[in-house]
């Protein structure tokens, strides 16, 4: 079957990452037994409300925090379980874009040498060869070669970020967490260096964990979405399918809130109650039910699981149970 040729680069498995607080006696499940995966060259995209756990679970795919538990495989191999030394190499296949460049940028340094670094680390190739990759990477990006030896402050705060881009991507790594990268940036910025992160995905056969809150921005630029709520996928599928066929209630709110520029294709608002609770005091059973608009009694005493609704499509959601035995029983 075409699907057993599919190559899986990152495989996720019930990967659970708690937190403790001496203000609180329970843990603060941050990543709640997730598994997930995805191809290579292919775009992921993360997206929920702030605290549902979307920066933590691109740490622990990159072993940047240590998990409670389950498994991380990168082209195969359990990250988790590998030296320090042997994850040191394998550090240039696998990088990450932050939020915020200005603080993921050395000041001291000249751009020349903060995008060079990366080689100087894994000791590629000798001065020459850094100085052509430098200036190949930069203009790649958009930096022009002039302006490698000025310093971060002197850049707005998209060059930053097309800096951090070239830090990332001068090594040829196959994979790239990106932690809401244009969020902080002007809008007709972020179209700009979204448009930057596809054309070098599509150049140099990138894999990417794209992380952010905007649905508008992760359906530009993903093949498969996956939505979390305080720990917990909630839904993922393919792209298009998820947006014009959502299944869980919190996914089908997050879509309403999308501003639609077609006034024929404006679609009912849903209005969610209060805010992402606590994780460290999760509402029982599906930690959604609190504020759903569609929540019945089971909700609220038994946990929901993810459940087939598509091809490569699944739903955690009790409304489905429902939608499954009607649709049994009008089968008999």
């Amino acid at each position: 079957m075409l699907e057993s040729t599919v190559k899986k680069i990152l495989k996720i498995k019930n990967l659970r990452k708690e937190f403790h607080s001496a203000s609180s006696k329970r843990p603060i499940v941050a990543v709640d037994d997730i598994s997930i995966s995805i191809e290579e060259g292919k775009t992921l995209g993360i997206v929920g409300e702030s605290g549902s756990g979307k920066s933590t679970l691109g740490r622990l795919a990159l072993r940047l925090i240590e998990p409670t538990s389950g498994s991380v495989e990168f082209d195969g191999v359990n990250i988790l379980q590998t030296k320090p030394a042997e994850l040191r190499k394998m550090r240039s296949q696998m990088q990450i874009i932050f939020q915020d460049p200005m603080s993921s940028l050395n000041p001291r340094m000249s751009i020349r040498a903060l995008i060079g670094e990366p080689l100087e680390i894994h000791k590629v190739g000798n001065a020459q060869e850094r100085k052509a990759a430098i200036e190949n990477i930069a203009q790649k990006v958009g930096i022009s070669i002039d302006a490698l030896d000025k310093y971060p402050h002197e850049f707005s705060g998209g060059q930053r970020q097309r800096i951090s881009i070239a830090r990332a991507v001068i090594n040829n790594p196959r994979l790239i967490v990106a932690d809401e990268p244009v969020s902080a940036l002007d809008v007709s910025i972020q179209s700009q260096i979204l448009n930057l992160l596809m054309d070098l995905r599509n150049e140099l056969n990138l894999t990417f964990v794209f992380i952010s809150h905007d649905l508008s921005v992760v359906r530009h630029i993903s093949d498969h979405v996956a939505v979390m709520y305080l720990g917990n996928i909630v839904e993922s599928g393919p792209t298009e399918d998820l947006f014009s066929n959502p299944q869980h209630p919190y996914t089908k709110a997050l879509i309403s809130a999308i501003p639609q520029v077609q006034s024929s294709a404006k679609t009912e608002r849903i209005i969610l109650r209060g805010d992402i609770p606590n994780p460290a005091d999760a509402p029982s059973g599906c930690h959604f039910h609190p504020r759903c608009p569609v929540a019945i009694e089971k909700c609220s005493t038994v946990v929901p699981f993810l459940q087939n609704v598509g091809l490569d499509h699944e739903a955690s959601c009790h409304l489905l149970d429902l939608v499954t035995s009607n649709s049994r029983g009008e089968s008999k």
